[in-house]
């Protein structure tokens, strides 16, 4: 049976400062925000060295008391939520309080597990995490901006260029360039497939730097990371 993956104390900060700050909150949300929740306590359970119940009931934290009695009482809020077809007036002040206490318990007990994810991340790692982060159209031009630019940046690398040798940085000339350059056959052919998906990636980082372009969305943004990724296997091989 394969392992749950744990999620990065730093990607659980992420989590509760978007809830911290988004006005509107949902059903799903509810159900994720109980796994979120058990997902923090877990990384405090073992700060704190508490491997039974009576440990976390020692705490002198309350707060984190009450987040162990909240899960062990999930199933009653689900149920009464899903019931109810809304979330309480209650049930939203109480995700609320609890993110904004999780955000200040994290930093304090984990600050430095966060700087050292912070300078380990990749670049697409960095724009997948400003896309988890929120949907506001900010983050968006950013991951956009990020994951489109890195596009550009793995053409170039590929193509070697001459030094002092000019050439234009849009993503579908590099594309189009290397594909009529280079001497990988592999590499060819996945740009002659690719060929419209690097369209749709010149055409994301045009519209993340220009407003009159229009907006981007988030699935032309998850399209251009996975395109990233797929492309940067072949500088690894190189």
């Amino acid at each position: 049976m394969r392992r749950k993956r744990r999620i990065p104390i730093d990607e659980l900060l992420d989590y509760w400062v978007d809830i911290s700050k988004r006005p509107i909150l949902t059903l799903e949300d509810f159900a994720l925000f109980f796994d979120r929740a058990k997902a923090s306590f877990e990384y405090f359970a073992e700060f704190y060295g508490w491997d039974r119940p009576k440990h976390v009931e020692m705490s002198p934290d309350k707060f984190l008391r009450h987040v162990h009695y909240m899960l062990w009482m999930q199933d009653k809020y689900l149920t009464a939520a899903t019931e109810r077809k809304r979330l309480s007036r209650n049930e939203y002040a109480q995700m609320k309080d609890v993110a904004k206490k999780f955000i200040l318990r994290i930093r304090k007990c984990f600050g430095l597990d966060l700087v050292a994810a912070i300078n380990t991340k990749t670049t697409l790692q960095d724009a997948d995490t400003l896309l988890a982060s929120s949907n506001k159209l900010t983050y968006r031009w950013a991951a956009g901006i990020i994951a489109s630019n890195y596009i550009a940046t793995l053409l170039i690398q590929l193509s070697h260029f001459r030094s002092g040798e000019k050439y234009k940085d849009d993503i579908k000339t590099l594309s189009d360039n290397l594909k009529n350059g280079t001497t990988n056959r592999k590499l060819r052919t996945f740009l002659f497939r690719s060929h419209r998906r690097f369209e749709d990636a010149d055409k994301l980082r045009n519209r993340c730097a220009h407003v009159i372009e229009g907006d981007p969305t988030k699935q032309e943004i998850e399209q251009s990371i996975a395109l990233a990724r797929l492309l940067q296997r072949y500088v690894a091989r190189k």
